[in-house]
């Protein structure tokens, strides 16, 4: 099963998503998104599968107006800028943050990685990180 992360522009239905995705650009700039996990179920082991995985997301990010659209497959982070270019990263950190220290986690992992993804499970917060090192 593939992870599609697909940000949101809006809260739905004023409610909070499950996740926030911040990051950090080249120039230092950090941005955040609030974030859906949708799952992917076709295998992109089979050259079908993997053009009509490719092609969801170029769907994905055009329509998003991203840059880049994140996934997770097997455990392994993926960035997907286009079909010629993804980033894998092959290395996760996941784990539980307090409330009273998400800020600093989340300025740390900015830091550290350049981005980081916090969710909210049943009041628990937790940052997840994939990184290349």
């Amino acid at each position: 099963m593939i992870k599609v992360f697909i940000p949101e522009l809006k809260r739905k239905n004023g409610k909070k998503e499950l996740a926030r995705g911040f990051w950090k650009n080249e120039a230092g700039r950090v941005y955040y998104d609030y974030i859906s996990v949708k799952n992917w179920s076709l295998s992109i082991a089979d050259n079908s599968g993997l053009n009509s995985f490719k092609n969801y997301l170029e769907v994905l990010k055009s329509g998003y107006k991203q840059e880049a659209i994140f996934y997770v497959n097997d455990l392994i982070g993926n960035v997907y800028y286009s079909k010629d270019k993804i980033e894998v990263l092959p290395h996760r950190i996941y784990k539980e943050v307090l409330r009273d220290n998400l800020k600093v986690a989340i300025k740390e992992a900015l830091k550290v990685y350049s981005g980081c993804t916090i969710y909210n499970e049943a009041g628990k917060y937790y940052l997840e990180v994939f990184t290349t090192i």
